[in-house]
């Protein structure tokens, strides 16, 4: 009976502070969007760089306020132990843009030695534009990070295991792009996979700039340099498409992209496993310090 207690108080203190979390962002959210929501709308046609741009920052500044509320004010924590310590920032940023590399290659070459992607003709990018939706996507990226590997996580690894944190942040991932998945049943488990995989990058380095450089490679290149679908929307898109994916829908994903085939299920596995045995091994080797 005590145990049932314990749990449950447990239960309801992680909900409480997640429920505080998000009711944060939202408001703060609100109060950079609903404002300027008609303007926005009437540029969103003339200047979409510069409104993609406005709602990233927006998305961004909003949630690193929300963190840094709960971390200061409700768990009495630095700021910067939500993820962004200082030590090794370079290791774990390089090291994430190689993962990430890596991973959207694999997926690449499969669907290429397939014969499901096919090279278009050459193609003019416009070297401004990637320098805009670069800054674009990686303040997406902190924000998604935040919301996956940030608070929560941390809020319910602190009062439970780690694959329980996993777990649960990973499904409220999936369910953050419940609206794109369109009733298909592949895409939400890749995307769920994808969170598993950026929180094992977490738990791997202890810090964000693991699963948020290892996203950032992943999204930039896919969409904005590639110009290929990006769960579900082709909106990172700049008017260029490098490769044609076509196929069976089941492994090259449809009209979600290649995030929803079995392509991406199979590379996401892999890579899964790879940080999964890192960690593991990181643990032996300080729990024989």
């Amino acid at each position: 009976m005590k145990n049932t207690a314990s749990i449950l108080r447990t239960a309801l203190e992680i909900l409480w502070r997640a429920a505080v979390f998000l009711l944060a962002f939202g408001l703060i959210s609100a109060v950079f969007l609903v404002p300027f929501t008609s303007r926005l709308d009437e540029w969103a046609v003339a200047f979409p760089m510069r409104v993609r741009l406005y709602y990233d920052t927006a998305g961004a500044v909003a949630i690193l306020i929300a963190t840094g509320i709960m971390t200061r004010f409700v768990d009495h924590r630095r700021f910067v132990s939500i993820g962004f310590e200082h030590q090794h920032v370079l290791r774990d940023l390089a090291a994430g843009l190689a993962l990430g590399i890596f991973w959207l290659a694999l997926s690449v070459t499969v669907l290429w030695a397939f014969g499901w992607l096919s090279q278009n003709a050459s193609v003019a990018m416009s070297g401004s534009l990637l320098l805009g939706s670069a800054i674009s996507v990686f303040l997406n990226v902190v924000t998604q990070q935040l919301l996956l590997c940030g608070y929560i996580l941390q809020t319910i690894r602190f009062r439970a295991d780690f694959p329980v944190a996993l777990l649960v942040s990973a499904a409220l991932f999936a369910g953050y792009h419940a609206g794109a998945f369109q009733g298909a049943w592949l895409p939400a488990v890749n995307v769920f996979s994808a969170g598993v995989l950026f929180c094992l990058a977490y738990g791997v380095s202890g810090n964000l700039w693991l699963p948020v450089s290892v996203h950032f490679a992943w999204n930039f290149l896919l969409g904005p340099v590639l110009g290929l679908t990006v769960s579900g929307t082709g909106d990172m898109g700049l008017g260029w498409r490098v490769f044609s994916v076509q196929g069976p829908e089941l492994f090259t994903g449809g009209a979600f992209g290649v995030e929803g085939g079995l392509v991406v299920t199979l590379t996401t596995a892999i890579l899964i496993v790879a940080l999964a045995l890192i960690r593991s091994k990181l643990k032996a080797i300080a729990a024989q310090r």
